[in-house]
């Protein structure tokens, strides 16, 4: 090759180079602009798709040629300072990006697969994503609870639900309450999502030996008031954080487990010791995340009256008491507003349980969970498929959003 066709192979390459570069601006300026929570990059056989998860929906944005891919993924992956001449191995890393005088923080893995590397980039933006406990959508009797246990000097709060569904938001909204120049807090996590200025935070670091066991253990050597853990990965990480509880210290934890009831489940099948949990469990709740109806395209909904009637019992059996009145259900017709979608935007649903001594007893007796459940919901708690109702019943969302997030 001469050195004028060598010259003229670089300013191909140069004008290629600069066009993923803006293809990958304009990707992550498009998601952010449709408050998009995470991008896939995926790959297929004859394109590239690009995806985007809105509203806890997976929308398809975008088919590309099929060789844009792996410039696609080097330029994503040299953001995040991954090693491109990897492709074999799943990574993990960072992107931090500044748009509109916001700073956005994107949380990248690829995965290598069949026909190629996908990516995925879970968007976190500090500001948007520290909310206050009454943005979430608690009711007022569940939101008294929680706060009542918040304010006890020790114990131990279970974060239960699916991955995606909030809990960590949820957690740093419930330490946002209780945080002040009196107490000292201390959080275990991996990673740390969202920089607390009055906490001290530990990002878990498995290399180094840093993990949540070896954490915990100096945290209980720290003075510490209040605790977060950000993960309980293990039976050595549960048992520390129910210990930290009985020893005089308010400890905050998440938990993957479809209810609250079978998160007292999960645990007794880790391995805790029944006494511990029911001397330590303060509380333990349940969430998921569901659609809100657009608020430009809102109108009544119809639905059979059998339809209502089974509604009514299953809402009435998760401790719902049903309206005197014919009750009047909405849904969104779609709109430009909403992308046609009917709905925009998301709030909570909630299982909040406080342990009496009845259910004390049952934890320690290993009751099975339809018999926790029905314990619980005579002494007040009200069922995540019920609690959905209600936001229904409020005109909030749609009973069929109600039912494909609860799995009813």
């Amino acid at each position: 090759m001469t050195l004028q066709e060598q010259a003229a192979s670089e300013e191909v390459w140069r004008a290629e180079e600069e066009a993923v570069k803006e293809l990958s601006n304009k990707i992550i300026q498009a998601a952010v602009a449709d408050e998009a929570s995470d991008i896939h990059i995926d790959p297929a056989p004859k394109e590239t798709k690009v995806r985007f998860r809105i509203d806890g929906v997976m929308h398809d944005v975008l088919a590309l040629p099929r060789k844009v891919h792996d410039p696609l993924l080097t330029r994503f992956k040299t953001m995040a300072d991954l090693d491109t001449a990897n492709r074999r191995s799943l990574q993990n890393g960072r992107i931090l990006v500044s748009l509109q005088g916001r700073e956005y923080d994107l949380r990248e893995t690829v995965l290598p697969s069949f026909w190629g590397e996908k990516a995925t980039m879970r968007i976190l933006e500090a500001e948007r994503g520290l909310l206050r406990l009454d943005q979430v959508g608690y009711r007022d009797e569940d939101r008294k609870r929680l706060d009542q246990c918040l304010r006890a000097p020790w114990g131990l709060l279970i974060f239960s639900g699916p991955t995606g569904c909030g809990k960590t938001t949820l957690m740093y909204g419930a330490l946002q309450e209780i945080i002040h120049p009196e107490v000292v807090v201390l959080t275990v996590e991996d990673p740390v999502e969202y920089r607390l200025p009055d906490a001290i935070q530990v990002n878990v670091n498995r290399k180094a030996g840093l993990t949540e066991p070896e954490v915990l253990r100096g945290f209980l050597r720290s003075d510490p008031d209040i605790i977060m853990v950000g993960n309980i990965p293990d039976l050595a990480t549960a048992e520390l954080a129910i210990q930290a509880a009985l020893t005089g210290h308010l400890v905050l934890a998440p938990l993957h487990a479809l209810d609250a009831p079978r998160a007292i489940q999960r645990l007794l099948d880790m391995g805790i010791e029944p006494f511990l949990l029911s001397e330590g469990l303060l509380l333990v709740q349940s969430q998921r995340l569901i659609r809100m109806i657009c608020k430009k395209c809102k109108e009544a909904a119809k639905h059979p009256a059998g339809f209502l009637e089974e509604l009514r019992k299953r809402a009435e059996a998760g401790g719902l008491v049903w309206p005197d009145k014919p009750p009047v259900f909405h849904k969104g017709k779609g709109c430009e507003e909403c992308r046609g979608t009917g709905y925009w935007g998301r709030i909570g649903i909630f299982e909040v349980m406080v342990p009496d001594g009845e259910l004390r007893s049952m934890f320690a007796e290993r009751a099975d969970t339809d018999a926790l459940r029905k314990a619980a919901v005579k002494k007040g708690m009200t069922t995540m498929l019920a609690d959905g109702i209600y936001k229904a019943l409020a005109g909030q969302t749609t009973i069929e959003e109600v039912l494909r997030v609860s799995g009813e």
